[in-house]
């Protein structure tokens, strides 16, 4: 027998009261568990087998259909605020779209383990914009699972975006990027390939910065990467193209229910409607 440290992401009732669960362990990584009788009066669960809770779990190995067997499991969070806020729930959910999407079955991720949970606690906690916690979740997320987001620095002649910080606008549509999803790749525009398959999408380099994390980047002011002057719809929008190149029927937050009435959490700030598809003009 063996306790791990997991969050719940789904769970399903299985026949009269038991059910299967997904969870992702720090020590695991993505996994699914029979609880037997979970459903029942006299469960011994309570309520750790419900999504969204992070809990510790005795699970026995070789049980049921090749599912691990959940013998007991104790909550040591249950993150109340995000199931008392629809807005906070959307965004969490998000997180848990992502972690299924990406996530190999039964490959450690530890790294990602305590980003989704810090994640999860700064939306509980309601200090942080919650637009702004999932924008940092995925731009710290992705690095670990090997597609991080580049700066701004064109891989064929090196050139970057520095000089002074400039508003974001019209010059800055000009002073676009060229990014290639199926590598990563960046291109200034005096170096940007043939592109017939439109298989390019522009992106402004304000937007690179910030989602890199770089807080320097060569050529460019010191501390750059860390801070965000306008375009935060764009790096929403650039982030759901960035992870429905890789996840199925993901669903972009400009599409979903809540934004247009605040949902984001970002003031002064609306979710691009058109979904990042106008960034391929003028690349």
């Amino acid at each position: 027998m063996a306790e791990q440290e997991v969050l719940v992401l789904r769970s399903a009732r299985y026949l009269d009261s038991s059910k299967v669960v997904t969870f992702f362990s720090r020590d695991g990584g993505l996994q699914s568990g029979f609880a037997r009788g979970a459903t029942s009066r006299d469960n011994r669960f309570g309520a750790s087998l419900e999504p969204l809770t992070r809990s510790r779990l005795s699970l026995r190995r070789g049980s049921f259909t090749g599912l691990v067997r959940i013998l007991h499991a104790d909550t040591r969070h249950s993150y109340p605020h995000i199931r008392e806020d629809y807005d906070r729930l959307v965004w969490a959910g998000l997180i848990v779209r992502f972690l299924l999407g990406f996530l190999p079955e039964g490959h450690p991720e530890p790294r990602l383990f305590d980003l989704a949970s810090l994640a999860l606690e700064r939306l509980d906690g309601r200090e942080s914009p919650a637009g702004l916690v999932w924008v940092e979740f995925v731009r710290e997320g992705l690095p670990i699972l090997g597609w991080g987001i580049p700066p701004p620095v064109c891989r064929s002649c090196g050139k970057t975006e520095g000089g002074e910080r400039k508003e974001f606008g019209e010059e800055g549509r000009s002073r676009r990027f060229a990014y290639r999803p199926s590598d990563g790749a960046v291109f200034c525009r005096s170096c940007r390939p043939v592109d017939p398959e439109g298989t390019l999408w522009a992106v402004a380099p304000e937007v690179l910065f910030f989602l890199s994390g770089s807080p320097q980047v060569k050529g460019s002011p010191a501390g750059e990467g860390r801070s965000l002057p306008s375009p935060v719809r764009e790096a929403l929008a650039f982030l759901d193209r960035v992870i429905g190149e890789h996840i199925s029927r993901w669903i972009a937050v400009a599409d979903l229910s809540f934004v247009g009435g605040g949902g984001t959490g970002l003031e002064d700030e609306e979710v691009d409607p058109d979904r990042g598809r106008d960034h391929d003009e003028g690349a």
